[in-house]
């Protein structure tokens, strides 16, 4: 019900334009209707009404009895008596019926639109602290391999992620071989992205983001679905419906204007790097981003964070009643940097951060028994350790200490082995750019970056193993077995035309060159694009955007990438994108 106090002015408009009206006419039908109205509504009791009537200078008729407590007026002539219900006033000018309408419009919108009720077209008040966002993209791929690759790279990921692998049974002739990866045929796919997000004003600094999107799986770089396969763990093609992703959740506190605070799972809270990050790439934990202007063009940056990368098993491990201490694996990074308006139409920014992957070495474990008659460990200490993800390049070591039994001769033991990683990563990343706007609105950005892995230590990857196992990696080996990997990464960029494709014709191209030794990085999170995804790759991208309408724009990127180290393997990968965002 509405608030009477609103009605006070009402009401004073009301009582001034009836007492402006002619007292000798009657009153219309909308005016009746809306005192009557009023008495309805209780805002008016009879009695107010009687009163209101009498200013109006309208003489009741003596002696007559009356409708709900009001008198009926009299004109010159006998007004016929007045029905049950209603009621009588003097003749109201138009312009005088328009004042009031006016009035009592103006009061009642301001109250709906203040409180949130009843005014035409109006929502509730929360809807306006929600933004609803989110974008579609849909892509043709075609996967090309050079028909010379190696075609025996072990897929270490299936076998961490599965069951373990037996290479000495394997080797004798008894066992299954592993997975491998597809290196020499040629694929194409339809693939398909969709996103949908909302963004709600919490308080004055508080606010909260949740978003779902498509995804092939629950891996932390991709959330494309190929058409035509499985959307979950039983459907598989013909139009199986994809499966659905949380892919952003977290609450964003801005307590005073410099600061920035996130809690949960985010964007990429640093600058965006093209060699350590896939650019989608979600975050899960805490960071902080504080930028301070200090004169002169100059704003100094700091983007800091800590982010769990892995948590075992809460019952590790699982089939046995002995549990075991394990080691979750965190992301610590802290990152610096400066933005320089040179001038009006040039600035230049610089980044300079260290990331260090707490905990994501392999570990050898204690010694571990086999289960009596089988090839099957029960468990060991340090099955944990073994990569939860991964994807190509980072050099890895059997981590499981399975003590030999030999009772025959000539009888080769069973060896069920997972893989950790052989080095530690402290990753140094520099990364300049130049923004050259003098051409407006043919733009030009120049950038560069340098990733180096602080922690590698290739002595110590050399010697590295189980003592039933022959020290040293099991990937990235040349002739004669030789470890050829590396510490380093670096990349060179440049873009021209509109930054950002907004409206139809706006454009971009651009063309950059990546050089990234197995463990610079994490292979895990970088770019699933380049080279099939992860590290030890080398080669150039060369990228172009039109827009084709508001939003909406077409996307075409050509990678053509192959190993730095070890056996020969290159690949060709061609993308046409139809974007849209809202």
């Amino acid at each position: 019900m509405l608030h009477r106090r609103r009605y006070g002015t009402a009401l004073a408009a009301i009582l001034g334009a009836l007492a402006m009206a002619p007292q000798a006419a009657h009153a219309d039908a909308q005016t009746v209707k809306l005192i009557q109205l009023l008495i309805q509504k209780g805002i008016l009791t009879p009695g107010q009404a009687k009163d209101l009537l009498k200013e109006s200078g309208a003489p009741a008729a003596s002696g007559r009895k009356h409708a709900a407590g009001v008198a009926p007026l009299e004109s010159e002539e006998a007004a016929p008596a007045t029905p049950a219900g209603q009621i009588r006033v003097t003749y109201v000018p138009q312009f005088v019926r328009k004042q009031i309408a006016d009035e009592v419009r103006a009061q009642v919108l301001d109250q709906a639109q203040e409180e949130g009720w009843a005014a035409p077209n109006a929502l509730p008040e929360w809807t306006k602290r929600i933004k609803l966002f989110g974008d579609l993209r849909v892509r043709y791929e075609d996967d090309l391999y050079d028909k010379n690759n190696y075609n025996q790279f072990v897929n270490f990921n299936s076998i961490n992620t599965g069951s373990p692998f037996d290479a000495n049974a394997y080797a004798n002739g008894t066992g299954t071989p592993p997975p491998f990866l597809n290196t020499n045929e040629d694929r194409d796919r339809f693939r398909l992205r969709a996103r949908f997000g909302l963004e709600a004003d919490i308080a004055d600094w508080i606010s909260g983001e949740i978003m779902v999107g498509t995804g092939q799986d629950d891996g932390p770089t991709s959330t494309n679905q190929t058409l035509g396969t499985g959307g979950g763990a039983t459907a598989n093609g013909d139009f199986a419906a994809p499966a659905i992703w949380l892919d952003r959740a977290y609450i964003k506190m801005h307590p005073f204007s410099q600061l920035y605070v996130y809690a949960g799972r985010m964007d990429n809270p640093f600058v965006a790097s093209d060699l350590m990050f896939y650019p989608l790439l979600g975050f899960d934990g805490v960071a902080a981003q504080f930028a301070q202007p200090v004169g002169g063009g100059v704003t100094l940056v700091a983007n800091g964070g800590a982010f769990p990368l892995f948590n075992p098993a809460f019952d590790f491990s699982t089939n046995s009643d002995q549990k075991f201490a394990t080691s979750q694996s965190y992301l610590a990074a802290l990152q610096g940097g400066a933005f320089w308006q040179i001038s009006p139409h040039l600035n230049a920014s610089l980044a300079v951060g260290i990331f260090d992957f707490i905990n994501v070495q392999g570990a050898v474990s204690n010694p571990c028994t086999l289960e009596s008659g089988t090839s099957n460990v029960f468990f060991c200490n340090t099955d944990d350790t073994r990569t939860p993800f991964e994807q190509f390049g980072n050099t890895l070591y059997p981590i499981r200490n399975i003590p030999y039994t030999v009772t025959t001769v000539g009888q080769i033991p069973p060896d069920p082995q997972y893989y950790g990683l052989a080095s530690r990563f402290d990753v140094l990343d520099i990364h300049p750019r130049v923004n050259i706007l003098t051409y407006d609105p043919i733009d030009i950005a120049l950038e560069g970056e340098f990733t180096k892995n602080l922690a590698y230590d290739r002595a110590a990857i050399v010697a590295h193993g189980p003592p039933n196992e022959a020290p040293g990696p099991v990937n990235n080996l040349g002739n004669n077995s030789v470890y050829e990997g590396g510490d380093t990464g670096y990349m060179l960029k440049a873009t021209l035309g509109q930054f950002e494709v907004q409206k139809k014709w706006d454009w971009n191209v651009s063309l950059s060159y990546r050089y990234l030794q197995t463990d610079a990085t994490l292979d895990a999170l970088t770019d699933i694009d380049f080279h099939q995804g992860g590290t030890n790759a080398q080669g150039y991208v060369l990228a172009g955007n039109l827009g084709i309408a508001r939003n909406t724009w077409v996307n075409l990127r050509w990678y053509s990438a192959q190993a730095i180290s070890g056996p020969h393997y290159g690949t060709d990968t061609l993308f046409v994108d139809l974007n849209t965002r809202f």
